[in-house]
């Protein structure tokens, strides 16, 4: 009874933060565009824009190639998760300061990880969970490229 009470009780508390720190609708995936469709689309815009300019002598090209290094994101840190009875919530630590446009959460349920959906909060509610089953997650951070992925979580989804 007391150890029902204890967990029902910071199961709360964790569902009343995950509530009041994160923002939007969270779980649900997020469209990407392609970079293929990203790519036509500044095709046609800089086709555009270039056409509305006047006409100017070539510009010099340099003879020197710039080396542009691509960091990789932080891992996230700080992923937890609860089972609710229906789904499965998890939150981790935002990215900061790294320019993180979304992030890539990873399932593992005996078959191999595979992409359990994007979200653009650091939340994440997966509602395809089977009662008494072991999940695995990790998480990465994406910017101009995916970071490296999270440590790892075991999730059991135990009716009690």
């Amino acid at each position: 009874m007391r150890v029902a009470l204890i967990f029902l009780l910071l199961t709360s508390h964790f569902l009343l933060l995950t509530l009041l720190t994160a923002c939007g609708r969270r779980g649900e995936p997020v469209l990407v565009e392609s970079r293929d469709e990203r790519a036509v689309q500044r095709g046609k815009d800089q086709s555009q824009k270039e056409s509305e300019k006047p006409e100017t002598l070539p510009e010099q090209k340099s003879s020197e190639q710039q080396t542009i290094q691509v960091t990789p994101p932080d891992s996230p840190t700080g992923l937890v998760g609860v089972y609710t009875q229906q789904s499965i919530v998890l939150t981790w630590d935002e990215v900061a300061g790294q320019e993180i446009k979304l992030y890539r959460i990873y399932r593992f349920k005996g078959d191999g990880y595979i992409l359990a959906g994007e979200t653009v909060t650091p939340a994440f509610t997966d509602k395809n969970v089977e009662p008494n089953t072991k999940y695995y997650y990790k998480v990465s951070a994406v910017g101009v490229t995916e970071g490296l992925l999270s440590k790892e979580i075991q999730i059991i989804t135990e009716v009690h």
